[in-house]
């Protein structure tokens, strides 16, 4: 081997940086490794310290060392989602022009407390629709009583387009307490929608989205026809 080369104690890494293009080609010939015309320095200098490593004593490749950690490298088990955050919050999801899905947590902290109060009446979803201001028009509101236990519903709505908001309330002898508010939300207006529905040959049965929603099966109940939980 060239003088250069036998001088050396070990080829580590930093010391085959230092070395000169030429000086590495001639040290790979020396150990016997083709390297092909224009290889960029990185790569010949990982060529010669696996040829090293390969011939130390009880070694193994430095290269094949690190794939053969990466092969036995168990894969970690998936982290299920949490079934609860413990925040207080309500979302609305439009379905379709007449129901929408409103799902919500309340923070345990604050849901024991309630439900411990002598005057806890339970908990209900306050629909509001809205101006174009954004105002809410509270003589067209109606709530949706739900169980302590409940966290989610499908609220339906008249066919008429409009705005709205919802309100997770509950309720404490004869006041209610709203806890969290719905982003506003746009219902889709439905094309042509039904005035009548005394006959087959009814728009609701010719109208696509009608059949999909389900008006048929279902009339919504406004809050004067409700038995108000509260004053």
């Amino acid at each position: 081997m060239d003088a250069l080369f036998s001088k050396t104690p070990s080829l580590q890494r930093s010391y085959l940086e230092s070395l000169t293009t030429p000086e590495l080609l001639r040290l790979a010939d020396s150990f016997g490794i083709e390297i092909p015309p224009d290889l960029e320095r990185l790569f010949i200098i990982a060529e010669i310290l696996d040829i090293v490593t390969d011939n130390a004593p009880g070694g193994a490749g430095i290269g094949k060392q690190a794939e053969a950690s990466l092969i036995e490298t168990p894969i970690p088990e998936p982290v299920p989602l949490p079934k609860q955050y413990n925040i207080t919050f309500i979302e609305v999801m439009i379905r379709d022009p007449l129901w929408a899905f409103a799902f919500w947590e309340i923070k345990s902290h604050d849901k024991e407390f309630y439900e411990k109060a002598p005057d806890f009446g339970g908990y209900h979803l306050k629909v509001f629709p809205l101006s174009i201001s954004g105002i809410s028009k509270k003589e067209n509101s109606f709530t949706v009583p739900v169980g302590g236990t409940d966290t989610a519903w499908y609220l339906g709505f008249p066919p008429e387009a409009g705005r709205f908001k919802v309100e997770l309330c509950v309720i404490r002898g004869n006041e209610e307490t709203v806890l969290a508010v719905s982003r506003p939300f746009t219902l889709p207006k439905l094309f042509n929608p039904p005035t009548r529905r005394n006959t087959e040959d009814d728009e609701m049965y010719n109208n696509p989205l009608i059949q999909l929603s389900g008006l048929e099966d279902f009339q919504v109940i406004r809050n004067g026809d409700r038995r108000s939980r509260t004053k």
